[in-house]
């Protein structure tokens, strides 16, 4: 995992989130977490230095530490199933979009969520029932849970009715008409 990459987003979202859990440190913004292992305890002060910021600026972050993991830090829980990552991205509202389908449903991550990853080949995907409306997605590094991110919901009529309209003119283009 690349922590420049981390650091970046959490900078980015002037957001910064630690959660203790069993074997690692969890860190993220509000809407992804990554494990750290082999640093030292971290708390505000640290992470204000190892981000670069100066006191003046870090009054304009939203800073938030727990003393609990409140998603399960297991790399296989029940009710977990595998997403498939679909080969487009979709631009909306200034954000990149990578869908994610599995189980009859279909998911949004923001790609920018995956850049603290080394290679992004050797990703899975895993839908994980969490205490959260919408659960959470697993980023598995191999074997191991790398990374927690929420999905995006989207509760846009004008995404949707885009989306349609796209899927009806590919197939009219490929001579799918009905």
């Amino acid at each position: 995992m690349k922590l420049s990459k981390l650091f970046s987003l959490m900078k980015q979202h002037k957001s910064v989130q630690i959660r203790q859990g069993r074997a690692a440190q969890w860190v993220g913004d509000s809407s992804s977490l990554y494990p750290i292992y082999n640093l030292p305890q971290l708390n505000e002060a640290a992470m204000q230095e190892l981000l670069g910021v100066s006191d003046d600026a870090w009054d304009k972050y939203k800073y938030e530490e727990y003393e609990t993991m409140k998603y399960s830090e297991e790399d296989n829980i029940d009710g977990m199933y595998q997403l498939d990552r679909l080969k487009v991205m979709i631009c909306w509202s200034g954000k990149e979009l990578i869908p994610l389908v599995g189980g009859g449903r279909i998911f949004f991550i923001q790609a920018k969520y995956l850049k603290p990853f080394d290679d992004i080949g050797l990703l899975s995907f895993w839908y994980r029932e969490e205490p959260l409306r919408d659960g959470v997605i697993g980023v598995n590094e191999g074997m191991c849970l790398a990374g927690l991110v929420m999905p995006i919901v989207v509760d846009d009529r004008v995404f949707t009715e885009t989306l349609y309209r796209v899927y009806d003119l590919t197939k009219r283009q490929a001579g799918e008409e009905e």
